[in-house]
């Protein structure tokens, strides 16, 4: 008999959940990390993480709330920068 992957393991109903719902999202990972390979664990973590931020930036005062978006920003920036240099580096 074949093993079936729950419903909530699904690859879109992660996105899903990690997109529109973050906490849920981010528990059911949590519960969930072994039954995940490591480069899917790294990329269902980063955007629960991303977008568990941005979700809590909700509940952060204005003035405050800018300055996180700033950090944010820089450090998308900085990812990409790194990568760029990194792939050109190789080549």
């Amino acid at each position: 008999m074949e093993l079936k992957t729950p419903w909530y393991l699904k690859k879109k109903t992660l996105y899903f959940f990690c997109i529109v719902a973050p906490p849920i999202g981010y528990f059911i990972l949590i519960m969930n990390l072994k039954k995940f390979e490591h480069t899917q664990k790294i990329e269902y973590l980063s955007i629960a993480t991303i977008m568990m931020a941005i979700w809590l930036l909700k509940f952060l005062p204005e003035t405050f709330n800018n300055y996180v978006w700033a950090i944010i920003i820089a450090l998308l920036v900085g990812s990409a920068i790194i990568k760029l240099l990194k792939n050109t580096k190789h080549n």
